[in-house]
């Protein structure tokens, strides 16, 4: 099995739970926050789905597209969420082998060099954060059928 065949599996384990969670979030919710000082789900859910994407562009050596207008009023989140999961897996299959061992320069943005496969390992832990933070805004707008942490599929 490759490496990128492995990674895109664990990614796919929680990303597929993360669409689940946003699928569940209908307009009028979008600008919720549970509290004063957090992002609202809208904003929430476009760093998870834009930082990952970013992060893997970067392991893949390419420049992100824009995949989305960040001054549009109309989002939809579930689309979104649909394109960012397909083109971070565009990227993951970009990557050959040998290219998870290079190193990748994040010094700027994450203040460190990691090969490109630890990089990704970056990205899904900071999903799985975020993920849990989705967990809790769903819950609080009312949803009591959640899918488990994981996607066992």
């Amino acid at each position: 099995m490759t490496i990128a065949k492995e990674l895109r599996g664990y990614f796919l384990s929680h990303r597929t739970i993360t669409n689940e969670l946003i699928n569940k979030i209908d307009k009028e919710h979008y600008n919720y926050r549970p509290t004063e000082t957090s992002m609202s789900a809208q904003k929430l859910v476009l760093h998870m789905l834009t930082s990952f994407y970013s992060i893997t562009s970067a392991a893949a050596k390419q420049q992100p597209k824009q995949l989305h207008d960040a001054t549009a009023t109309d989002l939809n989140l579930s689309e979104l969420a649909k394109t960012y999961t397909e083109e971070t897996l565009t990227l993951l299959d970009s990557i050959s082998d040998e290219g998870f061992s290079e190193i990748i320069d994040l010094s700027d943005t994450m203040g460190m060099k990691l090969p490109a496969k630890a990089v990704i390992h970056a990205a899904i832990d900071h999903e799985i954060n975020h993920k849990g933070n989705l967990f809790i805004y769903v819950r609080e707008m009312g949803h009591t059928d959640l899918p488990m942490f994981v996607f066992k599929g």
